[in-house]
């Protein structure tokens, strides 16, 4: 992850509070997770605005399904000191059947500036917040969470954080033809961010019901959703391949055979721990570009500490912890 002078994504000159919707009821062990919310009125606070050491709260969670987050954990400590904050991150392991208590635990807890959610949680977490902002609405994936006055509102950045590495990565994406593994929120954020200026998209999931729920919520309409069984083809007719799903994230396995892999692809790997996986090794191996997720989680982390703080990212030093941690675990 070279120093950058970090594109800057569009934002919109209206308030946080004006872009979120609200909703209600919040899901409750009687209404289940998976049940739609209806629109309310009810004001939402913003966020704060500067002052990192006014924020009055101490703890940041970073809510999975699994051990792990070390990295991100470090990325957002490091920006915690940098900017005089006195929170740290603490790691929770969530089953999917405790996430609606682990919200309601989160709501409860006036410690808590917010959370930064992981898979498999960024889709169903969306349905039990008290609102959403625009990006999180039309992904309908949540990977960062603020709790302002009991509201816990949830934000997307993962959108935003998949143009940025790209970008620094020197892929041009306009008229590019892409496929993406996976129907979670990382890979919805990723579709969302390519359809402004992908040809084709195509998306493939061993769930192809998600598949098709993904590409009919984001109006895919050219490409569309892929049987497993269509692979092979897909892999040999597009130009850019997005794996956003977890294979691989055990150093073991890659979500189709390298040997389909061909010198003019572009491969993003999204995971980014560990930095380099089957696939990456694989594609670099056969003469492909390709990333892992790293510099994504860099990005990732820079808009949520934002909007956690409400004042601008100490880039260069979240930039140098992210490092100095991806360096020692390769030579460890």
């Amino acid at each position: 992850m070279p120093p950058s002078s970090r594109p800057q994504p569009a934002t919109s000159s209206t308030s946080p509070t004006s872009r979120v919707t609200t909703t209600t009821p919040r899901p409750t062990k009687s209404s289940p997770a998976s049940s739609s919310s209806t629109a309310s009125s009810n004001p939402l606070p913003d966020p704060p605005r500067g002052g990192g050491r006014g924020v009055a709260a101490s703890r940041l969670l970073l809510v999975g399904g699994e051990e792990g987050g070390e990295l991100a954990a470090t990325l957002y400590d490091a920006g915690f000191a940098a900017a005089g904050i006195d929170a740290r991150c603490e790691a929770r392991v969530v089953r999917p059947a405790e996430l609606a208590d682990a919200v309601a635990h989160m709501r409860a807890d006036t410690r808590v500036l917010g959370a930064a959610v992981t898979m498999p949680h960024t889709v169903a977490i969306s349905r039990l917040l008290d609102g959403l902002g625009p990006e999180a609405q039309v992904v309908r994936a949540v990977d960062t969470v603020t709790h302002r006055a009991g509201a816990l509102i949830g934000w997307n950045t993962d959108r935003s954080a998949f143009t940025l590495a790209l970008e620094e990565a020197g892929y041009q994406l306009k008229g590019r033809t892409a496929l993406v593994l996976g129907a979670g929120g990382a890979a919805r954020a990723s579709v969302d961010a390519l359809r402004e200026a992908a040809a084709k998209i195509w998306v493939s999931s061993r769930d192809l019901e998600e598949a098709r729920a993904l590409c009919r919520d984001l109006d895919i309409s050219s490409g569309g959703p892929s049987p497993l069984g269509s692979l092979s083809l897909l892999v040999r007719k597009v130009e850019l391949i997005v794996n956003a799903t977890p294979v691989g994230n055990d150093g073991r396995g890659a979500p189709f055979p390298i040997e389909w892999l061909l010198p003019s692809h572009f491969v993003f790997d999204l995971i980014y721990q560990p930095p380099i996986t089957p696939l990456v090794r694989g594609a670099r191996d056969r003469g492909a570009h390709a990333i892992n997720g790293l510099s994504m989680l860099l990005f990732q982390g820079l808009a949520a500490f934002e909007i956690w703080t409400g004042q601008p990212a100490p880039e260069a030093e979240m930039r140098a912890a992210l490092e100095r941690a991806v360096l020692g675990r390769l030579s460890s």
